[in-house]
């Protein structure tokens, strides 16, 4: 008889060595310290609130609280009677993607060229002065809009100067198609400069013997910023896409809300939520909206990370 070999083998389990996290927390407890701020802010105000959620499914009492009548799916079938519901779902996806398309861009445009400034004096300027604006509260903001637009401010006496005409004068902020070019300009303005900082620090990231090598062989500016720098920072550019897709149906509702006035009738979701919730006291049916928009953001969110992973390999779960 032939022998026969018995083999035995052993799979290796792998097993938490006790204590590994918190080695990793205290190695590098300096930088969970700093992040700790952040991670209080969102628990306490994202996390702390979800069982309000619940609300959505009551015909919610003010004084009964989450003992009011359960009404199931009723609130969300009453959204879609809201006046302008349907309107302000148009509006918000038409100022969502126009905010998208405008700033989007001028972020990285704006990033390239600090990223091409040789004197560091005047860069560190430019990242100053465009950065600053982000840290104007939207009503100062908005403020400043009024100030500027106002029918005998600096922007409507520099158009009589230039026409000679006082008859010429227009009213800025107040007319419906004016609305959403001032949001895009305070938006872009505000934002644009704060929004390249994560493309400076992922082209810092990239490697400076790429450059040089493509230099020697003879390639130019252009040549090495479409084939260096851009595929270098594609992966921050796919990532903060997706994350503004993921927010199409969201808006700034402060900008949209500070600019209204009796000549503007223009809503978006999150006008409609706070007029139906805080000033109607419709708690149940603004809570409703509100949870079919984050539902709604959501599926938008994955879907680009979906697509985004097949087409580019990158996504941000």
């Amino acid at each position: 008889m032939a022998d026969v070999t018995e083999i035995k083998t052993t799979t290796a389990v792998w097993r938490p060595v006790k204590g590994t996290l918190w080695r990793e927390v205290s190695k590098h407890r300096a930088l969970y310290l700093l992040i700790s701020p952040a991670i209080l802010l969102t628990i306490l105000f994202s996390y702390v609130p979800m069982p309000g959620i619940y609300v959505a499914f009551l015909d919610y009492d003010i004084f009964m609280q989450l003992r009011s009548p359960f009404v199931g799916l009723q609130n969300f079938i009453e959204v879609f009677t809201l006046p302008m519901f349907l309107q302000s779902i148009a509006n918000t996806l038409v100022l969502s993607i126009l905010t998208l398309a405008v700033t989007f861009p001028a972020a990285i445009i704006l990033a390239l060229l600090l990223n091409e400034m040789k004197n560091g004096l005047f860069k560190r300027f430019v990242q100053t002065v465009s950065y600053l604006p982000h840290f104007f509260s939207w009503i100062t903001v908005i403020g400043m809009a009024y100030a500027m637009y106002a029918m005998y401010g600096p922007v409507n006496d520099a158009i009589v100067s230039v026409t000679g005409k006082d008859a010429d004068r227009i009213l800025f902020l107040g007319q419906q198609w004016f609305f959403v070019p001032n949001i895009l300009v305070m938006t872009l303005w505000k934002n644009a400069g704060w929004n390249t900082i994560m493309y400076l620090a992922a082209l810092t990231a990239i490697d400076p013997t790429l450059y040089e090598a493509a230099h020697i062989d003879g390639a130019g500016r252009w040549r090495r910023l479409w084939h260096i720098t851009l595929p270098g920072i594609r992966p921050t550019i796919v990532m903060l896409l997706i994350f503004g897709i993921g927010g199409l149906l969201g808006s700034n509702f402060e900008l949209v809300y500070g600019l209204q006035n009796s000549f503007i009738d223009f809503e978006v979701i999150s006008t409609i939520v706070y007029k139906q919730g805080i000033n109607q006291g419709q708690y149940s049916l603004a809570t409703a909206l509100g949870l079919a928009q984050g539902i709604v953001s959501f599926i938008l969110l994955y879907t680009a990370n979906r697509i985004s992973k097949k087409l580019t390999q990158t996504g941000i779960f």
